[in-house]
């Protein structure tokens, strides 16, 4: 919109201006003024013709004109154009009436005054049937272009109609000077836009006031002259009208959020200085009173508005003195000073703002400066408006300004663009007050889906500045990997947990933490932290224009390339990258499209280069893969030959084992395996320790292999992971310890018992031993097969391929592994979904596991008595023989007495194992997993332990074949 006022239009340019060639044809005003008044009729033997200046009819007579009927005829004509003045002026105000101005309507609206009404002898119907039959020739012939004004005009004036009075004159109505003093017509007592048309009032309000009809002698005069000249009329009969020159000159102090000398801005008193406010008002919880009538004083009177605040304008002129002002000039004041608030608004935040010296962030600077511009461009517009204002300025202040120049509805116009630009920078302002840095970003951006394209446009403006610094920190952030946030503007920040500190202060860039590894006290820091807990992602600072899935794009582009930087120690690569990223274009907000390419690229080529670190420099798979082989003991060969160098130490006391002693025998497995063919870097990972032990505990309670990972690969092997897989470690050697001593016993038992089967009474014994074992290698090798084969196989099967693919981030390779990792615990562990329950079965397997380390010691047992009498009774031979044998001190009853007690460790073992399993079998067919159910089945094939636990049931429930029942099903 231009800033220079628009020129005046002429007055009278809206009239329609008569044509200038003579005609016979009497205008239809004069038509109807004879009609009226027929004694003005002009004489029969006169020619009529039109004045082509004037406009007006002027009679030529053929024969010779007397002076004293020229005199009559002039004095006829200026009473024809008195009455036709007087006609135009009334049909070009708004008569009031009480009919509708709709053509359908006035002829049932006139017929229905007229059946109220009678005359003589005549009825109202009669008159109004009359009536009916001359409206009809009206509308059928062409006596009226257009009959429904005149009808109009004529109902207006009716003493029929019930709004209007008789016009009482004191003097007779035929003489000339009555003539001459007939009322102008009417002007509406007021002229306000929310009133209701003046059209619509009665005539009896307005016949009250009237002008002298010097005041409507002109001619051509427009609506706008004719309100102008009452309104001057009016007010200066009662009270002169306000000089409009000074109100305009307060107006644009308004503008400026300066208090003008008649007209000021009215301030929110403190809360406790007004006694309008209840208790609950004066606590701060509301006020007293709502907005009242009187507009801008309720307010005040109100207390709503905090102290010093803006809440309207406050007119101080002396009207008696000065003048009138109406009430629609009162309204375009407070519309206008409007702007006058906001402005005072945005200038305080911009120097509160200032004044505390960039506390507020980046952001808000950013803000500041562009608020700064557009208040430029604003008292640019002001000083325009002043020099139109000076240039239309009246010489004489008691007149007001007139012409073509500035007025106040004309500024309210030419402000109006300028009006919503303050708005809304009044309302980032709002905003500001309580968001910043991405989240005032967020909170601007959300105006963008505004319905008016102006403030949509302005918005974006106001974000093309305002989001500079966001997009610097973004640029910075996804091209180098460094944070640089001091006021913690960034979606992206420092974690305040691990912040580091430099010379006892935290560093105002806030990235200096982890730097090689160095955490906050100066040691070693796990790589697992540095990725994960370095940074945090603050979802209330992303802006709006991010989705939250793409700002973790984001998070984790920065996270990989700081990672590369600092942890991996690949800086050049780094370098390089953002010198090419830099050399393209820069970030911004009105290039959305570009930044989300430059984001997809930058998060490609970082997660990239990151997988290829770790998978091809730091061969992160290969130390997977050793992790399976040696803590998962896939290695078969390298298990074997480890548990053969460490049984005997492992047998002793924890107390006696020594590390060195350990770590020689590891050596020893390792040389003796295929495990001497992998990398030195793996090899010297793989350590022996001693855990923690309690008296009493053995080496086989206590031991424990260790694979040692740094930097930066302890980020996916973190010391959650690595507790894992000693958890692993623990169970799968402890199934290894009991597999070897359940296949030496297996051993001894076969090759042994048939020499000791002649013993008498010891045949029964052995094949019990036998059986007993066979399902305890059936069940140690389901077990067995089932954590190798199903579970471990089948999950690194399902890793592998994730890996080969590189597809994702680090994240990605984080989560499969911990995927992978979680699923080999949970199934080998056997744990349970119930939180409750989650390791019954795996203590009811550690049970069984014991069980049959308690039998292995009473078939060993069982041996050695077997050998004991098996050599007594060669002795007893011998010496029938007549040989020669050292007499021993054995008694054969002390002899049986032990036999006794080791049956009976072997049936109290052999029972509870298979009780055991059969509890196994059943909590297992009941599990969540479907592999734990499938190993079920395979450990109870046969429904021997299904059987076996009905007997125990049917048995209890018997109260007394418990025994009897055992036999049976340890014989079975």
């Amino acid at each position: 919109m231009s800033n220079r006022p628009p020129s005046a239009m002429s007055s009278s340019s809206h009239r329609v201006r008569t044509s200038s060639t003579p005609t016979t044809v009497r205008p239809p005003l004069e038509q109807l003024v004879y009609s009226l008044v027929p004694s003005l009729a002009p004489p029969r033997s006169s020619n009529s013709r039109i004045d082509p200046k004037s406009g007006r009819t002027s009679a030529a007579s053929s024969r010779p004109v007397s002076r004293a009927d020229d005199d009559v005829e002039k004095e006829r004509k200026e009473r024809v154009k008195e009455l036709m003045e007087w006609c135009e002026e009334i049909m070009e105000s708004r008569l009031p009436s009480s009919t509708p101005l709709s053509a359908a309507t006035l002829p049932d609206t006139a017929k229905r005054m007229l059946m109220q009404s009678s005359k003589g002898d005549e009825s109202g119907s009669e008159r109004a049937l009359r009536f009916n039959g001359i409206w009809s020739k009206l509308e059928r012939g062409r006596l009226l272009s257009s009959p429904s004004p005149h009808l109009q005009f004529l109902l207006s004036l009716s003493a029929l109609n019930p709004t209007n009075q008789p016009i009482r004159s004191s003097a007779p109505s035929t003489s000339t000077s009555a003539a001459r003093s007939m009322p102008p017509p009417p002007a509406p007592a007021t002229f306000s836009s929310t009133q209701p048309s003046s059209s619509r009032q009665p005539l009896v309000e307005t016949q009250m006031q009237n002008l002298t009809v010097a005041d409507f002698s002109g001619k051509g005069k427009s609506k706008a002259d004719v309100l102008k000249a009452w309104r001057t009329a009016k007010l200066y009969i009662a009270q002169p009208p306000f000089p409009p020159h000074l109100l305009l000159r307060d107006t644009l102090y308004l503008l400026q959020g300066i208090d003008g000398r008649f007209v000021r801005f009215a301030l929110a008193p403190p809360k406790e200085q007004n006694p309008y406010l209840t208790d609950k008002g004066k606590a701060g919880d509301g006020a007293g009173f709502p907005l009242g009538k009187d507009g801008a004083a309720a307010v005040i009177a109100e207390g709503t508005g905090e102290e010093g605040e803006v809440v309207g304008i406050e007119i101080v002129a002396d009207e008696a003195k000065d003048g009138y002002i109406s009430q629609p000039t009162r309204t375009i004041l407070m519309q206008l000073s409007e702007m006058g608030m906001l402005y005072r608004k945005i200038t305080e935040f911009i120097n509160s703002r200032q004044a505390t010296e960039g506390r507020g962030g980046m952001t808000e600077q950013s803000l500041c400066h562009f608020l700064h511009h557009e208040l430029s461009e604003y008292h640019r517009l002001l000083a325009v408006l002043e020099s139109q204002m000076n240039l239309t300025a009246p010489t004489d202040e008691d007149k007001p300004a007139e012409g073509a120049g500035l007025t106040l509805m004309r500024l309210g116009l030419w402000t109006e663009e300028m009006r919503l630009k303050l708005r809304q920078m009044a309302t980032v302002v709002d905003e500001a007050k309580v968001a910043h840095g991405g989240a005032l970003v967020s909170k601007i951006h959300s105006h963008t889906r505004h319905g008016d394209p102006l403030i949509r446009k302005f918005t974006d403006q106001i974000l093309e500045d305002v989001s500079k610094p966001f997009f610097a920190t973004l640029q910075r952030w996804i091209f180098s990997g460094e944070l640089h946030d001091p006021f913690q503007e960034f979606f992206v920040q420092l974690n305040p947990e691990n912040s580091s500190l430099r010379d006892g202060q935290a560093s105002p860039a806030g990235d200096i933490g982890f730097e090689g590894g160095i955490d906050a006290a100066g040691g070693q820091e796990e790589a697992h932290k540095v990725w994960e807990k370095k940074y945090v992602f603050v979802r209330g600072m992303v802006p709006g224009f991010v989705s939250e899935d793409f700002g973790k794009k984001i998070f984790s582009t920065g996270r990989s390339l700081n990672f590369i930087r600092y942890t991996c120690q690949d800086s050049d690569w780094i370098e390089t990258q953002a010198k090419l990223a830099n050399a393209g274009r820069a970030l911004k907000y009105s290039d959305l499209a570009g930044l989300e390419r430059s984001i997809d690229d930058a998060y490609s080529i970082a997660s990239q280069r990151l997988l290829e670190i770790f998978f091809d420099k730091f061969v992160l798979m290969e130390h997977l893969r050793a992790l399976k082989s040696y803590l998962m003991l896939g290695a078969g060969d390298f298990t074997e030959l480890l548990m053969e160098a460490l049984a005997p130490r492992l047998s002793k006391p924890a107390i006696s084992l020594y590390r060195h002693h350990l770590t020689s025998d590891l050596e020893s497995a390792i040389r003796g395996s295929n495990a001497q063919y992998d990398s030195p870097d793996i090899l010297r990972r793989l350590d022996a320790r001693i855990l923690e032990y309690s008296h009493g505990e053995t080496g086989w309670d206590c031991f424990a292999l260790e694979y040692k990972v740094e930097a930066p690969l302890n980020a996916v092997l973190d010391a959650r992971a690595m507790i894992e897989y000693d958890k692993l470690f623990n169970h799968l050697w402890r199934l290894k310890r009991v597999e070897v001593a359940l296949t030496q016993g297996w051993m001894r038992v076969t090759s042994g018992s048939r020499l000791y089967e002649r013993i008498p009474g010891l045949n029964n014994d052995w094949h019990h031993c036998r059986i007993v074992q066979a399902e305890m290698v059936h069940f140690l090798r389901q077990i067995q097969a089932f954590c190798q084969l199903e579970v471990i196989e089948c999950s690194w099967a399902a890793f592998v391929d994730f890996t080969e693919k590189r597809e994702g981030d680090l994240d990605s390779l984080i989560s499969a592994h911990r995927e992978y990792l979680d699923r080999v615990v949970r199934k080998v562990l056997l744990l349970s979904s119930k939180r409750d329950k989650e390791e019954v079965l795996l203590d009811a397997v550690r049970d069984a596991l014991d069980y049959i380390l308690q039998f292995r010691d009473a078939t060993d047992d069982l041996y050695g008595w077997s050998l004991a009498e098996a050599t007594r009774l060669d002795r007893d031979r011998d010496a029938e023989r007549g040989l020669y044998t050292a007499p021993t001190t054995d008694s054969p009853s002390r002899s049986y007495e032990q036999l006794s007690q080791i049956r009976t460790r072997v049936r109290n073992c052999s029972i509870n194992f298979q009780d055991r399993v059969a509890s196994i079998c059943h909590m297992a067919g009941s599990h969540s997993d479907l592999d734990v159910r499938f190993l079920a089945i395979r450990i109870a094939f046969n429904g021997h332990y299904g059987l076996r636990r009905k007997d125990k049931s049917s048995s209890a429930g018997g109260g007394g074949g418990g025994g009897s029942s055992s036999t049976r099903g340890t014989r079975g």
